[in-house]
């Protein structure tokens, strides 16, 4: 696996400006900046896959692509409706912090995967 620094600098930028349209629609809430900061990072840990990494099987690279943008989609969805709804701390937390640890498990163990 090799990193590509442009583009993850880019997918890095763009993860960025997604928390900060999040932290902007739940402006007014009494945990917008939660909303804001959560968002930013579950975006940069799902963006830098897809965009800004290299990986030395085809195969093994599409699986993690495609993980990646289904959870980035989960992610955009839930975080929106947290922002638009208004953001009750507790659940926000536990919710996406579950989505964001299956996420983490399933990329490690197809990480781990040596014969595709």
């Amino acid at each position: 696996m090799k990193i590509n620094i442009f583009l993850s600098s880019i997918s890095i930028v763009l993860a960025c400006l997604f928390g900060y349209l999040a932290f902007n629609i739940a402006e007014g809430n009494e945990n917008d900046t939660i909303c804001g900061v959560g968002s930013g990072v579950c975006f940069v840990t799902t963006l830098i896959p897809i965009m800004g990494l290299q990986y030395e099987s085809t195969r093994q690279g599409t699986n993690i692509r495609i993980l990646s943008s289904l959870f980035f989609v989960i992610f955009l969805i839930s975080h929106f409706c947290f922002a638009i709804f208004g953001v009750k701390m507790p659940f926000y937390i536990i919710s996406n912090g579950i989505l964001l640890l299956i996420y983490l498990a399933i990329y490690y163990k197809i990480q781990g995967i040596t014969k595709l």
